[in-house]
């Protein structure tokens, strides 16, 4: 009896004191390393290469918990950036409503218009007056409806004691074209629309982007294959041209040429990147 007695209380001790189950954390990233001439000289340049970690896990009644923790790293010098570089870093839940996510992410604005707009390596761009890419101390949710995706976010300060920004998207797609909207309530409103048709393997694209001050952007791009070419201007910016090609060697690998020309400056690159 003593040993049955032994056995049980064994038992139960290893189940009070088993760790917890730990999710799987996969691991991946992306480096992308290139030369560049910046109107006046070649150097070697990073173009935002990125170490990443993401795990999720179920909760009950078929959601989940998901994170994704990413680091900015300079290629050229082999070391982690640090300071404000708005990289991804956020944990949210999910589940057949949507999701809803907390951190560093890719802002609504981006999310619907400004995919339309910048489909670059490197210089595109110019035309989003009021777009950010990507946002900190936020919250989004985003839901499905059949071919509609709306998206919504709210920034906050530092502190967390103020509203800072407050943003409503949605993109809607069906066969070969697709269209978005955005409207984000700030200290000076922006509001935006784009859109998308493919015609065979040509694909042209562009939008539109205004600020509540009256400065706005507009963008009119078109790809083929590997071949981007992007005409854009801003109040703020002026008139830009893009042209990206992209090489894939396969397994992750490519190799992107890409140039600009603006009224004040021409850049011209050939970045390697390797996502793995």
């Amino acid at each position: 009896m003593r040993m049955l007695k032994t056995n049980i209380a064994a038992a139960i001790a290893g189940v009070y004191l088993a760790p917890p189950a730990m999710a799987e954390v996969s691991v991946s990233g992306s480096i992308r390393t290139g030369v560049e001439h910046d109107g006046n000289d070649w150097h070697i340049v990073d173009n935002d290469s990125r170490l990443r970690f993401q795990a999720s896990s179920g909760i009950a009644n078929g959601q989940s918990a998901y994170m994704n923790y990413e680091f900015h790293v300079d290629s050229g010098r082999g070391s982690i950036v640090t300071g404000d570089n708005q990289f991804l870093s956020y944990v949210g839940v999910k589940g057949d409503w949507g999701t809803l996510s907390l951190g560093a992410q890719w802002s609504t604005t981006f999310n619907t218009v400004g995919t339309f707009i910048d489909k670059s390596f490197r210089y595109g761009g110019a035309a989003l007056e009021c777009v950010q890419y990507r946002m900190t101390n936020a919250i989004m949710l985003i839901t499905q409806w059949g071919s509609l995706s709306l998206m919504a976010d709210v920034q906050m300060t530092a502190n967390g004691d103020s509203l800072d920004r407050g943003t409503l998207g949605g993109l809607f797609s069906t066969g070969r074209a697709s269209f978005a909207t955005t409207y984000q309530s700030a200290d000076d409103d922006c509001l935006g629309v784009a859109g998308a048709i493919t015609l065979g393997g040509f694909e042209i694209a562009g939008g539109f982007v205004g600020r509540e001050t009256g400065s706005i952007g507009w963008d009119v791009n078109g790809s083929i294959q590997n071949l981007w070419i992007d005409l854009s201007s801003s109040d703020s910016g002026g008139h830009a041209i893009v042209v990206s090609y992209k090489m894939k060697f396969g397994s992750g690998s490519e190799l992107i040429l890409e140039g600009s020309d603006t009224a004040n400056l021409t850049r011209a690159g050939a970045f390697l990147r390797y996502n793995f």
